[in-house]
């Protein structure tokens, strides 16, 4: 059985975003799979106090930063999502859905839900931007509209956002491999190194 590991991350997160474009050649370099682990950025902050965009100089750093990152990376159109920074619940709601319902989707949505953020600069915090993305890769809408609402999944996030503070994880992206942490998109590398 190959081995797995968890890749934390949430959809209003620009490093997140970068992220998503290069985790799976990180898994094929590794011989790894992927456990896909949408998490709220903000329970976080809400358990361990403090938020990165509350200092005005880190909050204009970040974006010349993340976008200077996304040029390197060869994403010329990235910009910043309606109403940013909104709460991600949405997608990550629709995440554990495709996740149950139809698991060889799961990297699929992920990418298309941030392409609709992070390219088209949709509302992260918007039901609908959500469900286009999932019926732009074949999944029926009104399922995953449905399926969303589901208490089961509503409850999923909850409880896996939850194990993320356990665990330790404070951003996006985060791996965990092996009981090992690394934050952040500019760590693949070293995750070579150590795990490959």
């Amino acid at each position: 059985m190959m081995k797995t590991f968890d890749f934390y991350f949430d959809f209003a997160s620009p490093y997140g975003f970068l992220a998503s474009r290069k985790v799976e050649a990180l898994a094929q370099a590794i011989g790894r799979r992927i456990n896909w682990r949408p998490f709220l950025i903000g329970a976080v902050y809400k358990e361990h106090g403090g938020a990165p965009l509350s200092h005005p100089l880190k909050n204009a750093y970040m974006f010349t930063d993340v976008f200077r990152r996304a040029r390197l990376d060869g994403v010329e159109d990235m910009r910043k999502p309606e109403n940013f920074p909104a709460r991600s619940v949405p997608p990550a709601r629709l995440a554990y859905w495709v996740e149950r319902e139809a698991p060889e989707h799961m990297a699929e949505f992920v990418k298309a839900a941030y392409r609709a953020y992070w390219i088209e600069g949709r509302d992260t915090a918007d039901p609908d931007a959500a469900l286009d993305a999932a019926q732009s890769i074949g999944l029926d809408r009104n399922a995953a509209a449905a399926g969303a609402s589901e208490p089961d999944i509503k409850d999923r996030l909850r409880c896996e956002t939850e194990a993320a503070i356990k665990r330790g994880v404070f951003g996006s992206p985060f791996i965990i491999i092996d009981d090992e942490p690394f934050w952040g998109d500019d760590r693949f590398g070293d995750i070579e190194k150590v795990h490959g």
